[in-house]
């Protein structure tokens, strides 16, 4: 199976919206620099609160989150 991410945000976004670190991109200083972008950077913060602000609008709609959720993660791994 290919997938383009592994987090479950990243999955149902479609996108990158929270940055993945696996494997031998899991170092401390990777770790250290996205942390403190996280922290300190204005507009990497307002794109991901913007990000999640979206992210749940997506999951309210329709009233039922968990089983959108799910319908969006078969979705894009069928697709």
């Amino acid at each position: 199976i290919k997938i383009k991410y592994i987090g479950l945000v990243n999955l149902i976004m479609n996108k990158e919206v929270v940055k993945e670190l696996i494997q031998d991109k899991l170092t401390v200083k990777n770790i250290a620099d996205e942390l403190k972008n996280l922290l300190e950077n204005k507009d990497k913060i307002e794109v991901l609160q913007k990000n999640y602000n979206a992210l749940a609008e997506l999951l309210h709609s329709g009233g039922n989150a968990s089983a959108n959720a799910a319908t969006k993660i078969y979705n894009f791994i069928r697709n």
